[in-house]
């Protein structure tokens, strides 16, 4: 069975067996054993819900060392647009820029060029699409591994465009080294992410062999280096010193985003783990009708509700909207040129989402068969009020471990009292 990063842990001498991530986790891959939780790499999506309401904070971010970078001659930092929304309104996007380079960065690129153009091709990819509606947004990757491990059948459905983060780093790969003057391998490209599925995504990619990133780190981690030289930098600064050729062009930071930028007209925007699901059942059980397009997001309002951020999301967007009001450069886009890159297949994933194989499910049906019915059997002997004592977040959860082998009947408190029988 494959091995798959993630990019947070538990760690046991903080957990305290509390069970609140157990069942927050929305594809109950979290088991409380022995006081201790435990995450089943095979269904964790990395939606950070486990993160966010750990009680004891036992669940801790796995992130790269920013100092890591120092061995590229030149280094190029691509910010989330959430970043921007972690600073007052009044905070210039170029003072952040300025900060990176403080910090050691050589240049800072944004990803709004690649989200205007990738809005734009979804839009005329759709135009030439004819198979089962709606389709489901690709830009967020904890509800692509979802879809992966709880909606296989799903998976067609889903969006082949890549994303605007891995198409900035490409852009970046393939034309600055010649620039400079260097190796491609001179050139370190790092991603600024607000959740561990971004991290995830560039570690440990679904559709592709690899990220086009050689590194990530999370929003929390840069500003607490970057905010002293952001208040340095504000103190001096004159809005005369911001190059011409600057633009700040946003992104995809917030529910709604894709289907503002590309103009679409029958469409439904959701975010939220839990919320998605259901939309997801609906899909799947053809109850969502008239709607062409769903964008979905694990975290409720967008990605400036990641549990990497510092900021408030509710100020988050306040900050954000009125960044780009003061400050927001349209992004110029080439029609032609979009359509024949699509055409050539440059904005479309290396490879298709495909079901995420684990060791619940068996490829072997009298065993599929068998395991069901045993599964059945023992579900129909407990109490079925999923009480979480057992460490399982359902009853039928715990029917599953215990016909996979992984838990005993008398984990039940329920059934441990009941007598032996003759």
């Amino acid at each position: 069975m494959a091995q798959y990063y993630h990019a947070h842990k538990v760690d046991p001498d903080l957990c305290r067996g509390h069970m609140t991530c157990m069942r927050l986790c929305p594809t109950q891959a979290i088991r409380v054993r022995n006081g201790t939780a435990g995450i089943s790499e095979e269904l964790c999506v990395d939606c950070g819900s486990c993160l966010v309401g750990c009680p004891s904070d036992a669940i801790v971010p796995i992130s790269d060392d920013v100092s890591e970078t120092s061995r590229f001659k030149y280094k190029v930092v691509v910010p989330s647009p959430v970043l921007y929304s972690q600073f007052e309104a009044s905070v210039h996007p170029y003072i952040i820029h300025l900060a990176f380079q403080e910090l050691g960065f050589d240049a800072v690129v944004d990803v709004g060029d690649s989200a205007e153009a990738l809005a734009f091709a979804l839009v005329e990819y759709m135009k030439e699409y004819t198979g089962p509606l709606p389709l489901i947004s690709s830009h967020c990757p904890s509800i692509i591994r979802l879809i992966q491990v709880k909606y296989p059948d799903l998976v067609e459905q889903v969006v082949p465009l890549d994303v605007p983060r891995e198409i900035t780093a490409r852009e970046i790969k393939k034309n600055l080294p010649a620039k400079l003057g260097l190796e491609p391998e001179d050139v370190g490209v790092i991603y600024v992410a607000p959740c561990p599925a971004r991290m995830v995504s560039i570690k440990q990619p679904a559709e592709k062999a690899s990220s086009w990133f050689d590194g990530v780190v999370s929003i929390k981690d840069v500003f607490s280096v970057l905010m002293p030289h952001v208040v340095g930098i504000k103190e001096t600064f004159k809005e005369s010193m911001v190059p011409d050729d600057f633009r700040f062009t946003g992104g995809w930071a917030t529910l709604g985003s894709i289907t503002r930028a590309a103009r679409m007209e029958n469409w439904l925007a959701v975010s939220g783990v839990h919320p998605v699901m259901r939309i997801l059942d609906d899909i799947e059980n053809s109850r969502l009708r008239n709607i062409d397009f769903v964008e979905v997001l694990a975290h409720m309002l967008g990605c400036i509700s990641g549990p990497f951020n510092v900021e408030s999301p509710y100020v988050a967007r306040a900050n954000g909207i009125k960044r780009m009001q003061k400050y927001l450069t349209k992004a110029e886009v080439d029609p032609d040129d979009i359509r024949k890159k699509l055409k050539e297949g440059y904005y479309f994933f290396e490879n298709p989402v495909l079901p995420r194989p684990t060791t619940y499910f068996d490829t072997d049906l009298e065993t599929s068969i068998k395991r069901m019915k045993e599964r059945e059997r023992v579900y129909r002997s407990l109490r079925q009020i999923d009480c979480g004592c057992c460490g399982a977040p359902t009853c039928m959860a715990f029917a599953d471990d215990f016909v996979r082998g992984e838990a005993k009947l008398t984990d039940c408190i329920f059934l441990a009292q009941q007598p032996d029988e003759k």
